[in-house]
């Protein structure tokens, strides 16, 4: 059966926006603890610092908000890895003889937003939700975006395996009918948020490393059946909602 397409709207952010900013921000204070630590013999933050333009530029072409983005993305990564490169003389450019592109691309990004005006609305920020009625999870995304709801009438659990990714999960429509499941979760440089029903007890245990979870689901009084989270976070954050 052909999973159902169902639409929402949605905040314009991709959930792992937030995690690329924080992977930069990350980036820059580690590089300049190194520095200041004297590690190694060369400036590494005045060195490598054009590398956060390269991820926030990836970051616009994997998630685009509209027609455009790609183009701003594809710039950000050529001034970065140009600059980098340049750091480490490896090259000889100077950047203000080529300003004039910058210009161009700014205009191709505002034309096709022109040409498209819908697309990012359509494509990006309303990202469908499939609907499945499996009753197991099992869900690999990578460089990508998932968003799933899940009826089952028997869950029993499953997996979730995200890479610089973003993962939302609706289990609210679930019902479990023996006293646990268990979903084993993977979160690197990635965002999960999952969606529990409120009769669930949810049990947590994942490790994280340089990430975090986040329960926010309020216990039951008289909990039957549970939820257990079993996994790791890394460079991740999980969250779980009612």
């Amino acid at each position: 059966m052909r999973p159902h397409r169902i639409r929402r709207h949605r905040h314009a952010h991709h959930p792992a926006h937030r995690v690329i900013f924080g992977l930069g921000v990350i980036g820059i204070g580690t590089l300049a603890l190194l520095d200041n630590l004297n590690v190694f013999g060369i400036p590494l933050l005045r060195t490598f610092w054009p590398l956060a333009l390269v991820l926030f530029g990836l970051s616009r072409i994997i998630w685009p908000r509209h027609s455009g983005s790609w183009l701003f993305g594809l710039a950000l990564v050529i001034v970065g890895s140009v600059m980098t490169a340049q750091n480490l003389d490896l090259v000889s450019i100077r950047l203000r003889d080529w300003w004039p592109v910058f210009i161009i691309l700014a205009g191709a990004s505002i034309l096709m937003r022109g040409l498209f005006p819908h697309y990012r609305r359509e494509a990006f920020v309303d990202t469908p939700s499939t609907l499945e009625h499996g009753d197991r999870i099992n869900i690999d995304a990578s460089f990508s975006a998932v968003n799933q709801q899940n009826d089952s009438r028997n869950f029993k659990g499953g997996r979730i395996d995200v890479s610089f990714g973003g993962v939302e999960l609706d289990l609210r429509q679930a019902v479990m009918n023996g006293p646990e499941a268990v979903l084993e979760v993977s979160a690197r440089f990635s965002g999960i948020e999952l969606r529990v029903p409120r009769e669930w007890q949810v049990v947590v245990d994942i490790a994280p490393t340089l990430g975090g979870v986040d329960d926010k689901t309020v216990p039951p009084m008289n909990p039957t059946q549970r939820l257990v989270l079993r996994g790791d976070a890394v460079f991740g954050g999980v969250e779980i909602k009612n």
